[in-house]
């Protein structure tokens, strides 16, 4: 398996240099971009969710958060690819063209590339750090309030830096349009994937005896992905409300070309039907009644909630920096997301080597 993803990685690494050296550079940059945003978020989530249940001390599983710090191991890959990303700044952005005179102060490419690499790098080490600290726990609870305080710290940093993607990494592609709720929009679409992949990841840990997670703490996840579907709705409605209402020819074009422009329009269906209308009537159903023993419509869910969150990354990236109506479906852009992906696959595996996490922890009896 390790050889095959490897293989996947370095077919991905040609397809994109291959690409990136073309006339259709911007593409192939596009999905690069888009990936990096959508694998990122997944890996820096993870210990956010760790450090929300170490606060709030739920106790209902300490295998799921353990689980929820793997996806820290895809991290130091992520920096080098956000390295990698600045070499194609000017292909991605139009403001480092073409500086626009009233945002200079914050569009630069030095503020810019340096607000980026500090959060990331002040970010990902904290992850790193808590991660050490949450699996070498002393178990008389001597070192807790130093745990405390790398989870405080590390909250603060996950909803600034990751805002921060939205605002830089993104919104800026087009620099003449502009929403308040963008960042924060962002950082909610990524708690959402952080769920429903630590749904996925808890349902797998079981299946394989990893670990030995309840059907209640299984479906204590479930709520929390649940919550954070509605949350992504929310922020999209009230960013979308606010913009119709306004009906701002700046600010409304975004939405006309997304939502009215085939072939957009129909990833916009695509990514509300599959990423929310579906796991939501799963889901709302699911809160009801004993906790299922079986898992695997919880497994799809998840899975079509990552699928949806991904083409709304496309959703948003593509359209912003092209004019062109098409699709990332060209065997680079295939070639490219499984790069990531393997990439993803084999940075977990690289941490639980080099953590040794002891998933099998004792689970608390439910009431």
């Amino acid at each position: 398996m390790r050889v095959f993803l490897g293989l996947l990685v370095l077919l991905g690494a040609v397809s994109f240099v291959l690409g990136a050296t073309s006339p259709d550079a911007t593409h192939v940059w596009s999905i690069y971009l888009a990936n990096l945003l959508f694998w990122s978020g997944l890996a820096v989530t993870g210990p956010a969710i760790a450090s929300m249940m170490e606060l709030t001390e739920a106790r209902w599983s300490p295998s799921v958060k353990r689980l929820a710090l793997t996806t820290a191991g895809f991290l130091p890959v992520s920096l080098v690819l956000f390295v990698l990303l600045f070499t194609g700044r000017a292909v991605l952005y139009a403001w480092v063209r073409e500086p626009v005179a009233v945002k200079a102060v914050w569009l630069n490419v030095p503020f810019m590339a340096a607000r980026t690499a500090i959060g990331a790098l002040l970010l990902f080490w904290i992850c790193f750090t808590y991660a050490g600290a949450a699996f070498h726990e002393d178990p008389a609870g001597r070192d807790k309030p130093r745990r405390n305080r790398l989870a405080t710290t590390l909250l603060f940093l996950y909803v600034i830096v990751v805002s921060l993607w939205g605002f830089d990494l993104v919104m800026s592609i087009d620099p003449k349009w502009y929403s308040g709720l963008f960042g924060g929009y962002f950082v909610v679409s990524a708690l959402y994937t952080g769920f429903a992949l630590l749904s996925i990841l808890t349902i797998r840990a079981n299946a394989q005896g990893e670990t030995a997670v309840s059907p209640s703490a299984v479906q204590d996840v479930a709520k929390l992905q649940f919550a954070m579907s509605i949350m992504w709705m929310y922020f999209f409605w009230s960013q979308y409300l606010v913009i119709w209402y306004g009906n701002v020819p700046i600010e409304t074009r975004f939405f006309l070309r997304r939502v009215f422009v085939d072939p957009w329009r129909s990833v916009a269906w695509t990514v509300l039907i599959v990423g929310w209308a579906l796991p939501f009537c799963y889901l709302l159903k699911r809160l009801t009644g004993r906790p299922p023993q079986r898992h695997t419509p919880l497994l799809v869910v998840s899975l079509m909630g990552l699928f949806a969150i991904f083409l709304e990354r496309i959703f948003l990236v593509f359209p912003a920096v092209s004019e062109q109506n098409r699709l990332p479906v060209a065997g680079s852009d295939v070639f490219i997301t499984a790069g990531f992906l393997s990439l993803f696959l084999l940075s977990r595996r690289w941490f639980f080597i080099r953590f040794k996490p002891f998933l099998n922890a004792p689970e608390p009896i439910p009431h």
